[in-house]
């Protein structure tokens, strides 16, 4: 899990899932008001996911909640 400020100064939590079907998801949660976000990350497996998202540059990580999706895990939908 990693915390960042986004460009207007919001911060958030990435946090990855070990979705079904060999997909992992990058979850985006804002720390306050605000919706869930995703984005599924081109990976081999979470392993592989972990590193990337430990060595990924704080420009990366804003670049990649830019290109999120909202998302409602209440909807059932990955």
């Amino acid at each position: 899990m990693r915390s960042f400020e986004d460009s207007q100064g919001q911060t958030w939590q990435a946090a990855l899932l070990d979705a079904s079907y060999g997909v992992v998801l990058l979850i985006f949660s804002p720390m306050h008001a605000g919706e869930l976000r995703r984005y599924a990350m081109p990976s081999e497996n979470l392993a592989h996911a972990q590193r990337e998202l430990a060595a990924m540059e704080l420009e990366g990580l804003q670049q990649l909640l830019v290109g999120a999706e909202p998302w409602d895990p209440a909807s059932g939908g990955l």
